[in-house]
C-alpha cells in the first residue's frame, strides 16, 4: 500500500506526463525505493493509479530485469555479463565475486 508521502510523489509524477501510463517506469522506481522491492499491492497501487490493468503493470514489471519482485538484500550487487561485458571480462568479474561472497545468482549473503 502506498504511504501518504509515495501517494504525493506518485500523484505528481503521473502529472507531470501528458498521458498517465508514462509514468509507469518511474511509479515503479517509487514503489520499490519505498518497499526495497516490486510488491503485489505496489503493483496494485500503480495499477489504480494509471488506471490499467494489474497485468499491464505486471508485464512491465517482469520485463525489466531491474525491478526486483521480491525482498532482496541489504546491498544489490549487479554484474553485467552479456556479449560486450563479456569481452571486457564480465563473467570473470561475476566469478570472483560469486566466490569472494559465496553467493550465486540471485542469492543473498
Amino acid at each position: 500500500m502506498f504511504s501518504a508521502e509515495l501517494r504525493e510523489k506518485a500523484e505528481g509524477l503521473v502529472g507531470r506526463y501528458p498521458e498517465g501510463r508514462s509514468a509507469l517506469l518511474p511509479l515503479l522506481h517509487l514503489v520499490q525505493a519505498q518497499d526495497g522491492y516490486v510488491s503485489d499491492d505496489g503493483i496494485k497501487e500503480c495499477a489504480q493509479l494509471l488506471a490499467l490493468s494489474k497485468a499491464e503493470v505486471m508485464g512491465v514489471a517482469t520485463f525489466y530485469s531491474m525491478y526486483k519482485r521480491a525482498p532482496m538484500g541489504r546491498h544489490l550487487v549487479s554484474v553485467c555479463t552479456n556479449f560486450s561485458c563479456e569481452v571486457r571480462g564480465g563473467q570473470a568479474v561475476y566469478d570472483r565475486l560469486s566466490g569472494h561472497l559465496g553467493v550465486g545468482h540471485n542469492e543473498t549473503t
